[in-house]
C-alpha cells in the first residue's frame, strides 16, 4: 500500500471520506462553534464571551479563528490523506487520516471552553527514543527537589512501580493529596510550579503504540530525549516512521544525551541537528541526566557538607538540565505574551491556543507534503511513460533500416529485389523476339506471368517473413513492458486503472492483434497482381503484331503473284495489276517488308511500355511496403504500449489538476492561519 496520496490510490476526490463517529462529533461541534462565532459580529458580544471564559478579547478572537481554520482543515484532510479504511501497509502513521483526525479532535477539545471540563493543565510529554535515552533520569532530575522528604523522593523514583502492568505512561502533577485519577501521581516539585501555569508532566517509555504518538503530538510541550550512541540521529531525523515523533512540530524540545553537554563544541552541534531535522525553530539541548542524578545523590549523602553542595552544584550545572527548563520557559512565555496576569485557567487556554495553532499548522504541512509526494509520483509515472515512449519511437525509427536497409545504397533491400527480379524477367522478355511470335503468340501471357512469378522478389519475401517474426517478438516485449508499467502500481493507487487494464486486455485478445508471418508480404502479392493487366496488354500487342506481319507478307506475296499472273496471262487475262512483273514483285516485297517492320516496331514498343509499367509497380511496391511496415508497427507491434502510455498520461494530467487544486486550498488555509496569527501577535 502506498504511503501517501501520491502513491495511495485515488484519494484526491471531490467528496470527503466519512469520518469516524468521534471525528464527526467534534467536527459538528467545531462547526457550531464557528457558526456561533460568525454570528457574533459585534465587538461587544465577543467581549462578553471572552469575559465569561476569563479570556481577553484578543485571545478569544485567536481561539475562535484557530477553531475556524481547524474546522476547514478537518474537512480538507480526508480529500488528501489515506483514509482509515485503507490498510496501513506502507502508509506512514503520520500521514494517515486516522492519526490527524484524532489529533484534530483532541485539539478541538482542548480549545473548547466547555464548563464540564475538569481542572486543565499545560501538558508536557517526555518521550525516550530508546531504553538508553535516559528519559526516566531526566524526569527525575527535573522534578526532584534536593530538600523534600524521603517519602516524596520515593514516590517520584518509584512512580513506574506503582503503575498497573501494561501502563503506557505515568503523569505527574503538583500536589500533596491523593489523586482520584489513578493515572496521575501528585508530588511536591518546585519545577511544576516554576512557570506560573499548572503543569502535568507525562513520561512515555519507548513504544510503537499509536496512542503514544498521539499523546506526544498533542502535548503542549513535547520533549524528545535520545542517546545518539544507541539511536543515531539520522535514524529518526528528519522523519520518524514508527512511532511518529513531533520533530517537525513547533514548540518541540529535542534533548540529546551527551557526556559534555556544556562544552562549546557540543553546543555548536545544535545547528547541525536543526539542519538534519529540517527545522530551524526546533529547540535542541544537550543534557546529561545521569550526572544530574549523581549530583542529587551527592547532596543527599551529605546535605550539610560544603563539598557535597559544591559537587551537587557542579553536577547539576554540568548536566545542563537547566537548558530544558529554559526552553520550556521560552515556549510558555511565547504563548502567554502579555497575558501573564490572566487567571490560571486562562493562561492554560492561552497555551492550548498556541498548541492548537502549531497542530493545525502541522496538519497543513503534512497535507502539503503528501501533495508534494503526489506530484513527485506523477512525475515518476511520466518518467516511466516517457521511457516506454522513447523505446517505442526508437523502435519505429530503426525498424525501416533493419527491414529495408539504407535507401539509395547497395543495402536497399527493395530496390535490390526489384532489380534482381527485373534481370531475371529480362531474359524471358529478350527471348520473345518478333519472329518467334508466329508459333508462341498464344503463350505470351503464360510465359511472362510464369517468369514474373518465378522472379518477383522471392528473396525479399523470405526476408520479410523473417522480420515479421522479429516484429512479433518485439510486439510481445512491448506488451510485457506496458503490462509491467501498469501493474507496478498497487490496487489502491490512482494509477491502477481497471478501465485501462480492460482496454489493454481487449486489444491483446482481439483476433486482429496477432502478427502473422505474412503481415509484411501483402504488398508484394498485390503489386505482382497489378502486372496482370500490362501482361494481358502485351499479349494482345503480340497478337496484333502477328496478324499485321502475316497480313503484310500475304499481301506482298499476293501483289507479286498478281504481277506474275498478269505477265504470264494466267486466269485468262482476268488479272491485270497495271504494272510490269519486276514492278509488281518490288511493290509486293516492299509492302511485306514495311508491314513486318511496322509490326516489329509495335511489338518492341509494347515491350517497352510493359517495362514502364514494371518500373511503376516497383516504385509503388517501395511505398506500399514502407506504409505497411508503419501500419504494422502502429496497429500491432506498439499498439498496447502506445495505449498504455496514452491512458497513463490522461490519468496523470487529471491527477495533477486535482493535486494543484488541493495545493491551492492548503496554501489558502496556511495563509489564513498565519495571516490572522501574525495580525493578532
Amino acid at each position: 500500500m502506498p504511503t501517501c496520496l501520491a502513491s495511495s490510490s485515488g484519494l484526491l476526490r471531490a467528496s470527503a471520506h466519512p469520518h469516524s463517529a468521534y471525528t464527526r462529533h467534534f467536527t459538528h461541534d467545531a462547526a457550531r462553534n464557528v457558526a456561533g462565532h460568525r454570528r457574533t459580529q459585534s465587538r461587544v458580544k465577543r467581549a462578553t464571551l471572552a469575559t465569561a471564559a476569563a479570556l481577553p478579547v484578543k485571545h478569544e478572537d485567536r481561539r475562535a479563528h484557530i477553531l475556524t481554520v481547524l474546522h476547514k482543515t478537518t474537512a480538507l484532510l480526508p480529500r488528501i490523506l489515506p483514509p482509515a479504511g485503507i490498510s496501513a501497509k506502507g502508509v506512514a502513521v503520520k500521514e494517515s487520516l486516522q492519526f490527524w483526525e484524532e489529533i484534530m479532535g483532541i485539539t478541538h477539545a482542548n480549545l473548547s471552553l466547555s464548563p464540564v471540563k475538569g481542572k486543565d493543565a499545560v501538558r508536557v510529554a517526555v518521550y525516550g527514543v530508546d531504553e538508553q535515552s535516559g528519559a526516566s533520569d531526566l524526569v527525575t532530575a527535573l522534578l526532584e527537589d534536593p530538600f523534600v522528604s524521603d517519602e516524596q523522593k520515593r514516590v517520584l523514583r518509584t512512580r513506574w512501580e506503582t503503575r498497573p502492568e501494561g501502563s503506557r505512561s505515568v503523569s505527574l502533577r503538583y500536589g500533596t493529596a491523593v489523586s482520584e485519577d489513578s493515572d496521575v501521581v501528585q508530588i511536591q516539585s518546585s519545577w511544576l510550579q516554576h512557570f506560573g501555569v499548572p503543569l502535568e508532566l507525562s513520561e512515555y517509555p519507548p513504544s510503537s503504540n499509536p496512542k503514544t504518538a498521539t499523546d506526544t503530538f498533542t502535548a503542549d510541550i513535547p520533549i524528545i530525549l535520545c542517546n545518539p550512541v544507541s539511536s543515531p540521529l539520522p535514524s529518526f531525523l528528519p522523519v520518524s516512521a514508527s512511532p511518529p515523533l513531533p520533530i517537525s512540530r513547533e514548540h518541540t524540545i529535542l534533548a540529546i544525551s551527551s557526556p559534555s553537554p556544556t562544552h562549546a563544541e557540543t553546543k555548536a552541534q545544535a545547528l547541525h541537528v536543526k539542519k538534519l531535522a529540517l527545522q530551524d525553530d526546533l529547540y535542541v539541548v544537550f543534557v546529561d541526566p545521569a550526572r544530574a542524578l549523581h549530583g542529587l545523590a551527592q547532596l543527599g549523602d551529605g546535605p550539610s557538607s560544603p563539598i557535597s553542595v559544591q559537587r551537587y552544584q557542579d553536577d547539576v550545572t554540568g548536566s545542563n538540565v537547566a537548558s530544558v527548563t529554559h526552553a520550556v520557559k521560552d515556549i510558555l512565555t511565547g504563548a502567554l505574551g502579555e497575558g501573564a496576569d490572566l487567571p490560571e485557567s486562562s493562561r492554560v487556554v492561552a497555551v492550548h491556543i498556541q498548541t492548537g495553532h502549531a497542530l493545525v499548522k502541522g496538519a497543513l504541512a503534512t497535507a502539503r507534503g503528501v501533495l508534494q509526494k503526489a506530484e513527485f509520483e506523477a512525475d515518476v509515472v511520466l518518467t516511466g511513460v516517457s521511457a516506454l515512449r522513447e523505446q517505442v519511437e526508437e523502435s519505429k525509427a530503426k525498424v525501416h533500416l533493419a527491414v529495408f536497409g539504407t535507401p539509395g545504397t547497395d543495402g536497399d533491400e527493395i530496390a535490390k529485389a526489384v532489380l534482381q527480379a527485373k534481370r531475371s524477367v529480362q531474359v524471358t522478355m529478350d527471348a520473345l523476339q518478333w519472329y518467334k511470335l508466329f508459333w508462341r503468340v498464344d503463350d505470351i501471357r503464360e510465359v511472362v506471368t510464369a517468369a514474373v512469378d518465378r522472379a518477383w522478389c522471392r528473396d525479399l519475401e523470405r526476408k520479410l517473413v523473417f522480420h515479421a517474426g522479429r516484429l512479433a517478438s518485439l510486439q510481445t516485449s512491448f506488451k510485457e513492458s506496458a503490462s509491467a508499467l501498469c501493474q507496478s502500481f498497487p490496487p489502491s493507487s490512482v494509477y491502477h486503472s481497471p478501465v485501462l487494464h480492460n482496454t489493454l486486455e481487449r486489444i491483446t485478445s482481439a483476433p486482429s492483434y496477432a502478427l502473422s508471418a505474412t503481415a509484411l508480404t501483402a504488398p508484394l502479392h498485390a503489386r505482382q497482381n497489378q502486372l496482370g493487366f500490362p501482361t494481358s496488354r502485351l499479349h494482345a500487342s503480340a497478337q496484333r503484331a502477328v496478324i499485321t506481319m502475316s497480313g503484310s507478307v500475304i499481301g506482298g506475296f499476293g501483289v507479286t503473284w498478281a504481277g506474275w499472273a498478269s505477265e504470264l496471262g494466267l486466269a485468262g487475262g482476268l488479272i491485270d495489276v497495271g504494272m510490269g512483273l519486276e514492278t509488281a514483285t518490288g511493290v509486293g516485297m516492299l509492302g511485306a517488308v514495311l508491314g513486318v517492320r511496322w509490326a516489329v516496331g509495335r511489338w518492341e514498343k509494347a515491350k517497352r511500355r510493359w517495362w514502364k509499367d514494371w518500373d511503376r509497380v516497383g516504385e509503388g511496391l517501395e511505398r506500399d511496403l514502407k506504409t505497411t511496415l508503419d501500419r504494422t508497427m502502429d496497429q500491432h507491434v506498439v499498439l498496447v504500449a502506445d495505449s498504455a502510455c496514452t491512458g497513463l498520461e490522461t490519468i496523470v494530467q487529471k491527477r495533477k489538476t486535482e493535486v494543484q487544486e488541493l495545493v491551492e486550498e492548503v496554501q489558502s488555509l496556511e495563509a489564513e492561519l498565519n495571516g490572522r496569527n501574525s495580525h493578532n501577535s
